[in-house]
């Protein structure tokens, strides 16, 4: 469980500290008080972290990383940025992989093709919803809703090569032209 400052303990330390006067605290949005819930809830396996670029006075702005332990991208490290709308949780957040990967659902720009950052968000849905939905990506890459169709066609009719391909690609090579960093 990962513990961020509220407000309110902001102001309770600064007055402590000795901070004369009134303490000026921008007032929160909804969204970054849900996200506020969202992150203090988050259950994190040992193959997933997050981290704030911004400090974690930025809450609609961070990173989540994810090492995969099994399947073709295992020993890989995978970076997504969210930007998180003031008005979530209607607004599904917009994820964007950082990290250059060879895979049916993630474009070579870094798109994300999952179906609960499109169609099927519903603001019941968590932050929390979306990391098992980009970790299940790293374990069962889906074919058939591609945004990488030439990576969905190689899973589909040559497993093999596309196994092969993925490990080329996270060694850090080419792969019909496009150069994959490293990211073993």
């Amino acid at each position: 469980m990962i513990k961020l400052f509220s407000v309110k303990q902001k102001q309770k330390e600064a007055a402590a500290d000795g901070v004369s006067g009134t303490v000026s605290t921008k007032k929160q949005s909804p969204g970054e008080l849900r996200v506020q819930k969202d992150i203090s809830e988050l259950n994190l396996s040992k193959t997933t972290s997050i981290s704030f670029p911004n400090g974690k006075d930025d809450l609609l702005n961070f990173e989540i990383t994810i090492r995969p332990d099994e399947g073709y991208y295992m020993g890989g490290t995978f970076v997504f940025s969210f930007n998180i709308s003031p008005i979530y949780p209607h607004e599904a957040p917009k994820v964007k992989c950082k990290t250059k990967v060879y895979h049916p659902n993630i474009d070579l720009e870094g798109k994300v093709c999952l179906n609960i950052l499109r169609e099927d968000w519903k603001p019941v849905l968590s932050i929390n919803s979306i990391i098992y939905g980009l970790q299940y990506l790293f374990l069962d890459p889906n074919p058939d809703d591609p945004l990488n169709q030439e990576a969905a066609d190689v899973l589909k009719d040559h497993p093999k090569q596309f196994e092969a391909s993925v490990k080329r690609s996270m060694a850090g090579g080419y792969i019909n032209a496009h150069y994959f960093p490293r990211c073993i």
